[in-house]
């Protein structure tokens, strides 16, 4: 059973301490078992560092569909779904169970400061928070990530992979990969958006950044943390080389971005 204590030295063997700003993507499944549960990783997380940021994405509760978003390369479902009713989103809407426990347990139990984008929003909290989560950050889904690296911040990866990494689409769209346009419920009607598409590709980047990893382990979990500018420079620059890198060869969105690349 790991203790808050494992967990904040595992956090100071990567670097981390009460002046990093750290983009946190994080699996409770993958540590195997806490003492106190996804409150103590939160706890311990809020409490060693100076900003912490989590996705907070409701798609799975609040998309909707809207006419404006079928088009060529949009991967767009061409007629609304029979089966579904959007909810509303609001700061206070519960995150997609995808996104893990532990960024839930974050959202309960601080006052984190919420990007208002209904599809993809962030939530933050420490000393950047108001930064990372205010004004400008409504529409476009990687705007917290970017204003993050901008500011200096890490990336950590908490028992998961590349393929949970949300700045791998701020890499993409600064490679000129365009985010694809989506629609969400608020209180106020139907609000288009920009959001990143699959990442089911994302771990052949690993090649690409194993030299700007710092590594720690935590019971079976792996930790992995970089620098948020270089791990975006180094993904940017994949796809900048190779106009294929990162996409699946399955899904609607892969294509369309395979549909743009010249032959």
């Amino acid at each position: 059973m790991v203790t808050r204590q494992e967990i904040e030295r595992a956090l100071r063997a990567l670097g981390l301490g009460e002046r990093s700003h750290v983009l946190v993507h994080a699996s409770y499944k993958a540590i195997g078992g806490v003492d106190g549960g996804p409150a103590t990783v939160a706890r311990a997380l809020v409490e060693s560092l100076a900003t912490v940021m989590m996705p907070a994405f409701t798609s799975e509760r609040t998309s909707a569909w809207d006419a404006g978003g079928v088009f060529e390369g949009n991967a767009y479902r061409p007629v609304p779904p029979a089966d579904f009713t959007p909810e509303a989103f609001t700061y206070r809407t519960p995150i997609d169970k995808g996104i893990g426990v532990i960024a839930e347990a974050f959202r309960t139990m601080y006052p984190v400061r919420r990007t208002a984008n209904p599809w993809v929003s962030f939530i933050a909290s420490g000393e950047l928070a108001d930064e990372l989560c205010g004004p400008g950050t409504e529409v476009d889904g990687v705007e917290p990530v970017r204003r993050l690296m901008d500011a200096g911040g890490d990336l950590l990866l908490l028992g998961v992979t590349h393929t949970s990494s949300t700045s791998v689409h701020l890499a993409e769209q600064l490679a000129g990969r365009p985010l694809f346009l989506r629609h969400a419920l608020t209180p106020n009607g139907v609000r288009a958006v920009r959001a990143g598409g699959c990442g089911d590709a994302f771990d052949a980047l690993q090649p690409h950044v194993e030299r700007l990893e710092r590594r720690a382990t935590l019971d079976g979990a792996t930790l992995r943390c970089y620098a948020l500018a270089s791990y975006v420079e180094a993904a940017r620059q994949l796809i900048e080389r190779e106009p294929l890198a990162l996409l699946c060869d399955s899904c609607d969105r892969c294509r369309a971005h395979r549909g743009r690349v010249p032959v």
